[in-house]
């Protein structure tokens, strides 16, 4: 549209759409229907090879209920059934198990550590005893050597008054 005021002018001759030719329409047309076709034939082509290859898997029948297989497979999922539950009552028992254990250890442990407290007071009341036997050790040794002492003064006097005395 532009700034300036312009008029419509109704009386102007309407232009006519050209219309496509007639083979080119003819080719689109048929073009359409050649692709259509092809898929609908495509379409049952592959409807027909899924049943063959389903018909191959169940043994060249397109019956898929009841049948052998099918109570084969029942008895193994019932068997695989029990077994779980075997398997998940055992796994509770262990489970149950490991708890009770686990209980019993933190008992066995706490009364490791109080038996290792009380073996750690008696070591160190034996240290204090040893301890005690060395000093009174030591001052049975003075007690030796002070009487060893007494008595060689006590022998070199007698000795000596022997002397003394003439005999």
């Amino acid at each position: 549209m532009s700034v300036h005021n312009e008029s419509l002018d109704m009386a102007r001759p309407v232009e006519r759409a050209q219309e496509p030719p007639e083979l080119e329409y003819n080719a689109v047309r048929n073009d359409s229907l050649t692709m259509f076709g092809a898929a609908i034939g495509g379409a049952i082509l592959g409807m027909l090879l899924t049943l063959l290859v389903l018909a191959v898997i169940n043994g060249g029948t397109l019956s898929f209920s009841g049948g052998e297989r099918l109570d084969v497979l029942e008895a193994s999922v019932a068997r695989i059934d029990e077994n779980v539950g075997a398997v998940s009552y055992n796994v509770d028992v262990v489970a149950e198990q490991a708890r009770t254990l686990q209980g019993q250890l933190a008992t066995v442990e706490a009364d490791l550590r109080s038996e290792l407290a009380a073996d750690r007071q008696d070591m160190a009341q034996l240290q204090q005893a040893v301890d005690q036997l060395n000093v009174a050790s030591d001052q049975f040794t003075t007690f030796l050597t002070a009487l060893e002492r007494a008595l060689s003064e006590a022998t070199s006097a007698l000795d000596e008054t022997q002397s003394a005395t003439g005999q």
